[in-house]
């Protein structure tokens, strides 16, 4: 007798591109060879001290389930550092999640039901296609092109996509995977054509302080339409800890609110330890999110010039976020990547990076396009663009 089938969402969800590798990683790890992970937004930047120091500093003997709705004193923190941008929310409009991952999924199955559709800017996160398979939710790409900086389209192309279906418009800012910083001008636009067609404008900040141009901002300040906008972050880069999982989901829309708090419900919780550890760092996150900033702003210079120098590599410089975008001299940078894991190295090392043709939902794009995550120290990155241009002059000559 054969075995039930797995559910169609199951099959048709795709495997990460930025995780997928890991397994050839892992052989080539066994051989001895040194591999520089620039494939995950993995930072090895150090954590605050506080947060530690509140993990060791709970006193009680038992660890209960936290409220659906977070501690009071971690939504009130989430409050004072929102404050900070000009944004005043009321305890009502915050809600803590299981990282932005868990609030980009509250928030589209909030905005969209089976069948509806969301628009997206592609290349995208990639996670966001992972979970419009599993809400039944369509992603319409809209596409950002390179040769013009990753600028916005006009309001028409835009609005040409929009159908009945549509509900919502995704806005990450800085953009994961390119980099890009929207312009208060770009996002007041986006907002007005959401309020225009009543659509959401699901806005992802969680790159918000890093940024290598003009003032932190949130969308939230924009008063008109705010009632349009969910907002969702996470504690995981700017405080460098992608492994506490917290984030939240904020709107000032309380139809929206009382749908994710029921969602929340049904998860139960986000952790108790990190939702109370996480309070210092939310109450004064300026002097441990600027050095941070400044960090990455260094790292960046270092890969940017590095392949800016490479031949046949273009490569656009990112104002935000701590990824870059280039398209190599390759046919395909999947074949690339795993030549690079599979059988290339220099001296014993090489490097991890992350082909972009998954990051894209419109079929031919992105086949030779790589992101990089500039996550480790400033001589570690030389190294591996070192590495880099040789592994491209290999492969090459390859094939």
């Amino acid at each position: 007798m054969n075995p039930p089938k797995v559910s169609t969402r199951g099959q048709n969800v795709i495997a990460s591109p930025i995780r997928k590798y890991l397994p050839l990683m892992q052989e080539a790890e066994k051989r001895g060879t040194k591999v520089y992970k620039l494939n995950t937004g993995d930072p090895d930047i150090e954590v605050p001290p506080a947060f530690f120091d509140g993990i060791r500093g709970y006193a009680s003997k038992n660890l209960p389930y936290a409220p659906s709705s977070g501690f009071p004193l971690h939504i009130a923190a989430w409050q004072t550092y929102f404050k900070q941008f000009g944004v005043e929310l009321e305890s009502k409009n915050i809600i803590p999640t299981v990282g932005c991952a868990e609030a980009i999924l509250l928030a589209l199955m909030a905005a969209a039901d089976i069948g509806d559709e969301v628009l997206v800017f592609e290349p995208l996160y990639v996670s966001y296609k992972s979970f419009s398979v599993m809400t039944g939710i369509k992603l319409v790409p809209i596409t950002l092109k390179t040769s013009d900086g990753f600028a916005m389209p006009t309001d028409a192309e835009i609005e040409s996509k929009i159908t009945e279906k549509t509900k919502a418009i995704v806005v990450i800012n800085p953009d994961n995977p390119t980099g890009k910083l929207w312009s208060e001008e770009e996002l007041a636009r986006i907002l007005a054509i959401a309020k225009k067609h009543n659509m959401f404008v699901i806005a992802d900040e969680t790159y918000r302080e890093i940024r290598f141009d003009g003032q932190v901002s949130c969308m939230l300040t924009m008063q008109e339409g705010r009632e349009n906008i969910i907002l969702v972050d996470s504690i995981s880069k700017r405080f460098s800890m992608p492994g506490a999982r917290v984030g939240c989901l904020a709107s000032y829309n309380t139809d929206v609110m009382t749908a994710v708090l029921k969602f929340a419900q049904a998860r139960l919780s986000v952790g108790t330890l990190e939702q109370l550890a996480l309070v210092p760092l939310l109450e004064s996150s300026k002097q441990y999110t600027d050095p941070v900033k400044a960090e990455y702003e260094k790292r960046c210079e270092v890969v940017y010039k590095a392949l800016s120098e490479m031949p046949g590599v273009m490569v656009t410089r990112p104002m935000g976020a701590f990824y870059i975008y280039a398209a190599l001299p390759v046919d395909s940078a999947e074949e690339f990547v795993k030549f690079m894991i599979g059988e290339f190295s220099d001296n014993g090392e090489t490097v991890m990076i992350s082909p972009m043709k998954d990051f894209y939902i419109s079929e031919g794009l992105g086949a030779n396009e790589i992101r990089i995550a500039y996550v480790l120290n400033t001589e570690k990155l030389a190294r591996s663009m070192e590495i880099l241009k040789k592994g491209l002059e290999a492969y090459q000559v390859k094939k």
